[in-house]
């Protein structure tokens, strides 16, 4: 029985699940291990890694700036193996990138994808405070899929196999790269949307802690893919109440003054949007790292707002269900109390159903539009 009363006083809810953060960081490790020998050279033998994209794109800031947007090899780029990914994202990103350009392009790579990995530890901070005062099982589901993001079943995972082949690869014969094909193919790419999931988070958290200032600067450099970020505004709109104009005023200041001077500078800004809207390829197409924010923050926003109505519900039932006190002022007092609880639970299941709403609008005009093009 003693043995039971000291395991039961170590092992707290909140330590259950910092072990449950613990043992996902080390599978997102085991994905960040088994893909790095493979990073060494192109992705194919005439096309590079999505790295290359935003390594080329930084050179060209800097030394041919009319050409940070434009496909294929451009004259003065530095030489790498196969031909470099286009760069399609905010001029802003760009400045995260200048600093490697000191190193050669390989190393660079390796480097950048250590930086995504040691981010890995900061998200799970993030996801510790933002879930440690949730149910323990609902906060350890949320925070497997923050870190892990096990996408066992998507469609665009399916084109490729027979049925039979899927079953197999999904449950036959589960490794890492099919558990988690999203960090997998982030790792092996270089994909930048394993450090957008730990800005889009770490705006989250910013916000939760009410510091809203925060919460916009990593917010703006989070707004890599826009996407993603359009996603997560409702969910940052709800952990900024309160304090939501300083994060709307520092949201607008931090994203003008990151990309409005790019408009003046070569037209690097009118680049962007004239390579996006005149681009070949399909801007809504969905590959599986693009759903490592989206389903971060889907998530967290559903278990937060889950726990908000439920807590509610449940302090309002402790009151209508509370010994009835003859005394007719401290009656009275109840029954106001009670009114106005009813009163804020009803505004927050209002605007808790609208931000949902809200976001699955955005979801769903993301992929209708890719279905529709």
């Amino acid at each position: 029985m003693h043995g039971k009363a000291s395991i039961s006083r170590f092992l707290t809810k909140k330590t259950a699940l910092a072990l449950v953060i613990l043992f996902a960081v080390g599978i997102n490790f085991q994905i960040f291990y088994r893909s790095y020998p493979q990073t060494f050279g192109p992705q194919t033998p005439e096309l590079a890694r999505d790295f290359s994209a935003y390594y080329i794109g930084a050179w060209r800031l800097f030394h041919n700036p009319t050409a940070v947007y434009c496909d294929g090899v451009q004259p003065g780029d530095c030489q790498i193996a196969g031909e470099p990914q286009t760069f399609r994202y905010p001029p802003c990103f760009l400045l995260l990138f200048a600093p490697f350009l000191t190193i050669s392009y390989q190393d660079a790579f390796n480097a950048f994808n250590i930086i995504q990995f040691l981010s890995i530890f900061a998200l799970a901070f993030f996801v510790f405070r933002l879930t440690e005062d949730k149910p323990l099982t609902l906060a350890s589901v949320v925070a497997v899929i923050v870190l892990v993001n096990p996408l066992l079943f998507l469609p665009s995972l399916c084109g490729s196999y027979s049925i039979t082949g899927f079953l197999h690869y999904r449950i036959v014969s589960l490794h890492l790269q099919t558990i988690s094909p999203s960090y997998y193919a982030g790792y092996l790419l270089g994909n930048a949307h394993i450090l957008q999931n730990t800005l889009i988070v770490g705006a989250l958290y910013f916000g939760y802690v009410k510091k809203p200032w925060l919460s916009a600067l990593m917010f703006t450099f989070g707004a890599l893919d826009p996407r993603a970020a359009l996603f997560s505004l409702p969910l940052l709109m709800w952990y900024n109440r309160g304090v939501i104009r300083k994060f709307v005023a520092g949201s607008a200041i931090f994203l003008t003054a990151a990309n409005l001077p790019f408009f003046f500078y070569h037209g690097v800004g009118f680049a962007l949007f004239q390579s996006n809207f005149r681009a070949s390829i399909n801007l809504f197409d969905f590959i599986v790292y693009d759903y490592i924010p989206i389903f971060s923050v889907a998530s967290i926003g559903l278990l937060e707002m889950g726990t908000i109505i439920y807590n509610q519900r449940t302090q309002l039932t402790a009151l209508q269900t509370a010994p009835v006190i003859s005394n007719v002022s401290i009656s009275s007092g109840n029954d106001d109390i009670e009114a106005r609880l009813e009163k804020a639970m009803r505004r927050t299941e209002l605007l808790t159903y609208a931000a949902i709403g809200l976001a699955i609008a955005i979801l769903a005009a993301i992929i209708g539009v890719a279905f529709l093009r």
